[in-house]
Order: C-alpha cells, then structure tokens, then sequence
C-alpha cells in the first residue's frame, strides 16, 4: 500500500476511483480504519474541499445524524450524512447538498466517519460541539431543502422573464 493515503500527513496522491476505494475498502478490513481526504463541496462547511479529511471505521452500528461514506449504484462514492434510518435503508444528504438520497441498503455502506480531520486537526465525532452540530443539520436538513425549493417555483417565473430578450 505505498504512497496510499491512510493518515493526513501522506501526500496527497490520485489513484483512479476505483483503486482508491479498493485501498480505502482493504485498509478498513485489514486495519480497522482509513483515512480519506473530502474532495467536492457537499459536506460544506463542516469539511472543506481538499483541506480536510475523515478517519473511517467499519459501519457496525450507524445512526441519524452520523458521516458515512457510500457507494452509489452507479459506482460512484459519497461521503454524506444519514438523515434517517429504517431498519436496514438509510436516507443521505450533503450538508451543503439540496438532494435527499433515499432508500440507500446498509451494504452500500463502506465506512462510518470515527473522527474529523479539519484544520489540521482530528476531531472526534463523539465531542458535543460536533454532536449538537449534527442534530441541527440532520433536525433542519428536510425543511432546508422544501424551503429551497419553494423558493426556486417561486422565482422561476423571474428567471425565465430576465433570460428573455
């Protein structure tokens, strides 16, 4: 597992997708955790693009409000926060997302998010702050969305008329 990134302190080397999950999947088997690094903006503003990271654990036991990281049907992989869970499907979205993922089957699961790594620092999931954070997000993530889209029927009509010549 040369060069592959499972503390921050590594550089940061691209793999394809696919070997990269592959690696993040093993050491999660092997080692009983991995470190990945957040690309993309859908965990925004509690993980920034590049800068920080999440220390993953096996996905035991997961719960509302929890940062897992997901793969998709088509292959792609997300790390998002579990909105809800019945039973054995969960409901995903990005903090900073405006799509809710439903009906996500606990095998698509690869890892649950153990401690944050942000400014350069690991932060368990488990302190208060984080806590009280996650509920909010979690408690405001559906009226967030409906009040977003409202807001966008209600501005259609607007936008249509400005793009018109």
């Amino acid at each position: 597992m040369d060069n592959f990134e499972t503390t921050p302190q590594k550089p940061l080397q691209v793999l394809p997708t696919e070997e990269y999950f592959s690696r993040v999947k093993k050491s999660l088997a092997e080692k009983g955790q991995a470190y990945v690094r957040v690309t993309g903006v859908s965990m925004t503003p509690l993980l920034r693009h590049l800068r920080d990271g999440v220390m993953l654990v096996p996905p035991e036991r997961i719960s509302a409000g929890d940062i897992v990281l997901f793969e998709r049907e088509n292959g792609r992989y997300a790390l998002h926060r579990v909105i809800a869970v019945k039973g054995s499907v969960f409901t995903m979205a990005g903090d900073n997302q405006w799509h809710i993922e439903k009906n996500l089957p606990v095998h698509r699961i690869v890892g649950v998010a153990k401690m944050l790594h942000r400014n350069g620092k690991f932060i368990p999931c488990q302190k208060i702050s984080i806590r009280i954070y996650s509920a909010y997000v979690t408690l405001l993530t559906r009226p967030r969305i409906y009040i977003r889209r409202a807001i966008s029927l209600l501005l259609k009509p607007f936008r249509k008329a400005k793009s018109s010549p």
